[in-house]
This record gives C-alpha cells, structure tokens and sequence, in this order.
C-alpha cells in the first residue's frame, strides 16, 4: 500500500490541471485508472475521479504514480485522503457501485460457509485498516468496518456484528503478527471509542495473555502502527499512545469523580475555611 504522506494540495491541483489539459479519458486511460466509482473530487464546481487525481498528485509529489493497485479509492482510501488535504469529495447515491457490492452482486455467508467468509472479510479488512493506519491517531469504528468489508466481498450477513467481526479481527491480528507488523485490530472501537472484547481474545491467542487494559493496550498498539506504516501527521518525537477521545474523555469524568476534593485550610482563630486569598474574613 502506498504512502500520502508526501503529498500536498498543490500537487492535487497539479493533477487536477493535467486533468484538465489532456481530457478525462486519456487522464485515466494513460495513467491505467478507471471511472470514479461515487466518491468525486470536486474542484470549483467541476468533478474529478479522486482515485485517478490522488494516484497522478503522488507522482507529482514523488516521483512515482501511485497505481490503482496500490491503494483503495473509497470512503477510507482517496476519499478520505484528499478530504484530510482540503478537498470536498461527494458522497455515493445509494445506487453508486460504491454502495452496492463491488462483485456486482450479493452473497449471504450461508451460501459459501462461515470459514470461507471470514477469510474473505478478514482479507478485505486489512487494506481498509492500512488506510487507518497510515492517518495518525486515525480509527474506524466496527460498524463502518463491517460495512465496508461486505461491501467489498459482496458477501453479507444478517447476524450481529457481536457475533462474527471479533473472529474476523482475530484472522488480521494474527496475520499481522506473523508479518511482524503492529496489530491492525487495534484501530477498530466500538461506538464508545472502547476496543471490543474480542480484541482481548485476539491478544490472548498472539500472546497468550490477555492485557490488563485493553484500551490502554489497544492504543499502544495504535501508535505502533502509525509508526510502522508512517502515518500521515505523525509527530517528530514519534507521537503518544492515546484513547480514543470519547473514551479519554469519559475516563477523565469518571477520575475526576473519584478524587475527594481538597481538605480546607482553616483559619486558626475562628476555624472557618479559609478563601483563596487566605484570609479570613470574619476575622478581618
């Protein structure tokens, strides 16, 4: 997967007047890309396929074309890249390709097997995941990811997420230990920012322990993979493990809850708390 990090709003715009000049066709066909599939980058009013202009804008800012291959063109991918970068990309209309499964047609899981379908979900997974991990402190949460990977499979399931996206993240956790890659999984949080209980078990079957605090674990290992994979925005001291801001929120509420307040100083005449300019006032 290729890295954005180098590229900036000029070199978009590059592209967008290379665009431009040679016309939309020969745009795509001569850098090997195909039509915008929903998500369009608009440019003073005009629309651009996002996917074709971010691949040519890294070639602009590298050297290299970024090829279709190399990386997604949806909603975590070029989408999410140049809207990081300034530019107002449209939404899909729910009867875009980009909504409806990428293999044209749907499938349930009951037709090809849970095994079969969790390898595939896991596999369609962890290209979305590298996009998260390439942002820092950037995370998707197991709805969206649920979504996109059966988009992406064409192969969907009415069963709760609860009961089959824990399994899935287990097959990319221990793919990536076996890459000797940070764990991916740890970028997936719930509604509330938390890491599911699945993430513990996934840890339990890598390490086999699971972590004191899973939160706490899972944004160590968050930090590890935008360092790995050189994330957008990483800082030059290599950045901090952080919770999600939701949940560090709610742990600062729940901390600050916890702490007595302090023990009044009191005047030694009349025994009075003192005020914060420390003087008494009754015995002023």
């Amino acid at each position: 997967m290729v890295n954005f990090a180098q590229v900036t709003p000029h070199d978009v715009q590059e592209a967008v007047a290379e665009y431009d000049r040679v016309g939309q066709d020969e745009f795509l066909s001569g850098h090997g890309f195909g039509r915008s599939r929903g998500y369009e980058l608009m440019v003073d009013g005009k629309a651009y396929d996002s996917m074709a202009v971010l691949g040519v804008a890294h070639r602009y800012a590298t050297g290299a074309l970024a090829s279709s291959s190399e990386f997604s063109g949806g909603k975590y991918g070029a989408a999410k890249v140049l809207g990081d970068l300034g530019f107002e990309v449209t939404q899909p209309a729910e009867s875009s390709p980009e909504v409806i499964p990428a293999t044209g047609s749907w499938r349930d899981v009951s037709d090809i097997g849970s095994d079969a379908a969790r390898v595939a979900w896991s596999d369609a997974a962890r290209p979305v995941l590298l996009d998260i991990a390439r942002r820092y402190q950037g995370l998707i949460t197991y709805s969206e990811l649920s979504a996109e990977i059966q988009r992406q499979t064409g192969i969907r399931t009415k069963q709760g997420l609860q009961h089959w996206i824990g399994k899935v993240l287990e097959r990319v956790a221990i793919d990536c230990h076996e890459k000797g890659e940070a764990n991916l999984s740890s970028l997936v949080v719930n509604s509330s920012g938390s890491v599911g209980a699945g993430y513990a078990a996934a840890v339990r079957t890598i390490d086999g322990e699971e972590p004191a605090d899973n939160d706490a674990h899972a944004a160590a290992e968050r930090l590890a993979c935008h360092r790995f994979f050189e994330a957008v925005g990483l800082p030059a001291d290599g950045g901090t493990a952080a919770l999600s801001p939701q949940l560090a929120q709610r742990r600062e509420r729940v901390r600050a809850r916890a702490t007595p307040p302090p023990e009044p100083i009191l005047c030694p005449t009349c025994f009075i708390a003192l005020p914060s300019s420390g003087q008494c006032d009754g015995c002023a």
